[in-house]
């Protein structure tokens, strides 16, 4: 019984230490961190909602040269190589605080929407050997992001982000983990504002379907 009772206190402990953590909410988004042990440093995700479409997100996601104006830290943003329409590798350069280096990461991304549910899944995965190193910059070689964008009626689109990365460098964990949500924050914040800008509001994407454009079609 003794060992049984061992047994069921550590699956229970491992289960408690992989799930997720609710942190706070602050402007409409959900926070939950959650223990990995691949780096120490937490798991991200964030949950909201945003009156919307799915056209919209995907006209600013494609538009990469205008992540400066919106994108928490980014100072250079572009384009490298479309595979596809719903498949590119992007640059962005970051900018960290002094004393720390600026960190540029190499994105592998790529978008699927279920035909179906017309869910859309956006996942960016790092790749940092894509693209030549530069000169006073660190490299993010550990990053695993995913988007998970749900329709819903009346134009409401359900967001979840999750974020898996690691900054690289000599920044210590705790004081990552620390501020690990300040910058998914306040892109999510700067993304509402983006998306009702004229170019994004009425956008039209060639590999993106909304839920209303189902509607019409099926009538």
């Amino acid at each position: 019984m003794a060992l049984a009772m061992l047994i069921l206190t550590n699956v229970t402990y491992g289960q408690g230490e992989n799930s997720w953590q609710f942190k706070r909410k602050k402007d409409k988004i959900e926070i939950y961190t959650r223990n990995i042990t691949e780096t120490g440093v937490k798991e991200l995700k964030l949950h909201t909602q945003m009156k919307t479409s799915l056209n919209s997100i995907f006209a600013l996601f494609d538009d990469v040269s205008r992540n400066t104006d919106w994108v928490y830290g980014a100072k250079e943003a572009k384009i490298l190589n479309i595979i596809a329409p719903n498949h590119m590798i992007e640059y962005t350069v970051s900018d960290f605080p002094w004393p720390l280096q600026d960190r540029d990461l190499v994105t592998n991304s790529v978008v699927e929407q279920d035909p179906e549910t017309k869910v859309v899944r956006a996942r960016s995965v790092a790749v940092p050997e894509a693209y030549p190193k530069r000169k006073g910059l660190v490299r993010i070689t550990k990053l695993d992001a995913e988007w998970t964008l749900t329709p819903l009626p009346d134009s409401i689109i359900d967001i979840v982000y999750v974020i898996k990365t690691d900054p690289g460098g000599n920044i210590p964990v705790f004081l990552t983990n620390i501020f690990i949500d300040k910058g998914p924050i306040q892109t999510i914040e700067k993304m509402r504002e983006m998306l009702k800008l004229p170019e994004y509001k009425d956008a039209k994407v060639d590999y993106i379907e909304d839920l209303e454009d189902q509607e019409q079609s099926d009538f």
